[in-house]
């Protein structure tokens, strides 16, 4: 059996990965140099940096458990899990897994404290209710309004401002008003008891792992995939290749909006709902140092009415002791959902100096312990929620389901972007193209 996959992100490579397993050996359409997608990592001057995702919650079992299959776990390094959130230049600093801690947060006073506490105490009620992938009645029901609104309606603006735009800016790349509550109360419900890990060589290291078994044609860009109703089998064109590729069975594992452009055999009322799923540009700036900045917390957040670049900063020290030369450091920043927007089409020059204004006004003299920047662009960064996608999802993932038991469609724009769904999604479309039944 001929099996083509088109894409090696982590979706891409782990379904091809499950393919071999079980005797069939796919080929694998990058256009990229590297593996893994946002899940790879790059060597600068001794310094390792994650291009994309960096880090890995002890939620995504199938990845961990991968991890393990590959004798990679001496390399899983657990962070410290701490947070900060800077307003007027003070940091504020929290345990992620301790609801002690967010009893005694400074950055809310008391009221606020006690409201949150109730959000806390209605997302756990919840339950199985939140389940994002497998969305209920009541999941629906609690999608139908933007947490933004619900916040403002039903709390206040603090609890909006200060804790949910920094969750929606760091989990998935965007902001309150692109995300419904059913979101946020899911996200909410899992804060206070996850621990956070990394691999300490790199992000990339399954990706390297998976691309040894694996044949990958990289910097191959796909410009037409087609099928061929006479002989039952797809054709995929490249670009500067002559030939085509001919396969019996085919995996789509890239953004969705980008399968709409590329596949020929789309029903047309498909094609429009694959192009409306709603993605937010990313940009990740990571900063090489002289020296590391201590006594800060692993993961940094800004207020949006007083930073507006910089969503998240990383400090990549708490990633494990073989990323950074000694006595260097590093710092990753990801950008906010509108600097993402207003600076994707810029240099990367234009773009750090942008940031390193910034952060020289949160840390004063940042830019001048700097030796090195190096711009990561994501054009689909992160998938958004807002009200009605899961419903919307649900009936797209079965209008897939039933195109075509030769074709399967994987990766983040089926539910929500995470490592794990990508993962779970790539072996559910090697099962698929074997005999149809759904991995567990």
């Amino acid at each position: 059996m001929r099996v083509g996959i088109i894409g090696a992100g982590i979706a891409g490579l782990s379904a091809g990965y499950r393919l071999v397993k079980q005797g069939v050996h796919p080929v694998i359409f990058e256009k990229d140099s590297f593996l893994g997608g946002r899940l790879s990592s790059e060597k600068i001057n001794g310094f390792t940096i994650d291009r994309g995702a960096y880090t890995i919650p002890d939620s995504h079992h199938y990845f961990l458990k991968l991890i393990q299959e590959f004798g990679l776990s001496d390399d899983l390094v657990e962070t410290p899990g701490t947070a900060s959130t800077f307003s007027g230049r003070q940091e504020h600093k929290i345990k992620v897994n301790s609801p002690k801690d967010f009893l005694l947060y400074k950055l809310l006073d008391l009221k606020n404290k006690k409201d949150l506490i109730k959000l806390f105490v209605y997302a756990k009620s919840l339950g199985k209710k939140l389940n994002l992938h497998d969305p209920t009645k009541k999941t629906l029901d609690l999608e139908k309004e933007k947490v933004s609104d619900y916040l403002i309606k039903n709390y206040s603006k603090e609890l909006l401002e200060k804790i949910a735009y920094p969750i929606f800016a760091d989990l998935f790349l965007g902001v309150p008003e692109d995300n419904s509550k059913a979101v946020f109360l899911s996200a909410l419900r899992n804060l206070t008891h996850f621990k956070i890990f990394t691999l300490n060589k790199g992000m990339d290291e399954v990706a390297k792992k998976m691309g040894e078994k694996l044949n990958v044609k990289n910097k191959t860009i796909v410009r037409r995939v087609y099928k061929n109703e006479k002989a039952n089998t797809f054709h995929v064109e490249v670009e500067r290749d002559p030939t085509i590729y001919e396969f019996d069975k085919i995996i789509f594992a890239l953004p969705l909006p980008l399968v709409a452009e590329l596949y020929d055999n789309l029903p047309e009322p498909l094609r429009t709902t694959l192009r409306k799923i709603c993605y937010t540009p990313s940009i990740v700036v990571a900063m090489g140092l002289k020296k590391p900045f201590i006594n800060h917390s692993f993961m940094n957040t800004f207020l949006r009415d007083e930073i507006g670049t910089i969503a998240t900063l990383v400090l990549d020290h708490y990633k494990g002791d073989q990323r950074i030369p000694m006595g260097k450091g590093l710092a990753t920043a990801i950008l906010t959902k509108n600097a993402g927007n207003a600076l994707f089409d810029k240099t990367d020059a234009e773009i750090e100096k942008t940031v390193l204004n910034e952060m020289d006004a949160i840390w004063e003299n940042f830019s001048s312990n700097l030796i090195f920047t190096r711009v990561y662009k994501w054009p689909f960064g992160g998938v958004q929620l807002p009200p009605g996608a899961l419903a919307k999802q649900v009936t797209m993932r079965e209008d897939l389901d039933r195109l075509d038991q030769s074709i399967a469609f994987i990766g983040d724009g089926l539910y929500r972007a995470s490592i794990e769904v990508s993962l779970r999604t790539g072996y559910s479309a090697a099962d698929r193209i074997m005999d149809g039944s759904p991995s567990s």
